[in-house]
């Protein structure tokens, strides 16, 4: 996947939070294992609130090329 949401196993503790918070349902939740995983990638907006509400910081956000483009022409 070279955009969205991102999950770092090592550090997720199962609290639900990214699959609780983001709009776009972006997540799914996996019951056997208990851990969230990436089940809509293009659906992601990149509002990164799973990213800001993760107390592991075990979410990082990716936002594809041309967002990261679309950002740096605004600044400029």
């Amino acid at each position: 996947m070279s955009h969205g949401p991102r999950i770092d196993y090592s550090s997720c503790k199962s609290c639900k939070t990214c699959y609780d918070i983001c709009p776009m349902d972006v997540f799914g939740w996996d019951t056997e294992k208990n851990l969230p995983f990436v089940l809509r990638p293009d659906e992601c907006s990149y509002c990164v609130l799973c990213e800001l509400d993760c107390a592991e910081l075990a979410i990082d956000v990716e936002p594809p090329l041309w967002v990261r483009v679309e950002h740096l022409e605004r600044r400029t």
